[in-house]
């Protein structure tokens, strides 16, 4: 479950069947194609798609919040959680691949140890 934290709520919403995802594709697909971030007006579109991503789901659980309600009542302070939800929703649907853990730190050369090795790479 994608949880979300909008409007003074928090909601779970589940992954996404392939009915929902194909609902959602053109929006996600805008929101890839807009992703470069070059113009308020691109921004705006990327948000309203965004905001229709998540509404595929929400209105599952609300039949109020769609796309239209969301667009009057969500600030932009609360577009960078409709983002982490967007990219936990993705994760969730198996649209994109969760993180992979970070590999431990190399060993230190033999006869070294970590204290040896630089800490920043500034000189």
């Amino acid at each position: 479950m994608a949880i979300m934290h909008i409007l003074g709520r928090d909601f779970a919403i589940a992954p996404y069947k392939l009915g929902e995802l194909r609902r959602a594709a053109p929006y996600i697909d805008n929101i890839q194609r807009n992703s470069d971030g070059g113009s308020l007006s691109g921004l705006m579109d990327s948000a309203l798609d965004l905001l229709n991503v998540l509404s595929i789901g929400l209105v599952k659980i609300d039949p109020m919040l769609t796309p239209d309600y969301l667009e009057a009542n969500v600030s932009m302070d609360e577009f960078v959680r409709l983002q982490a939800a967007f990219v936990a929703l993705s994760e969730e649907s198996g649209l994109t691949r969760k993180g992979e853990a970070t590999a431990p730190p190399a060993p230190a050369p033999e006869g070294a140890s970590n204290e040896d090795l630089p800490t920043s790479s500034t000189i």
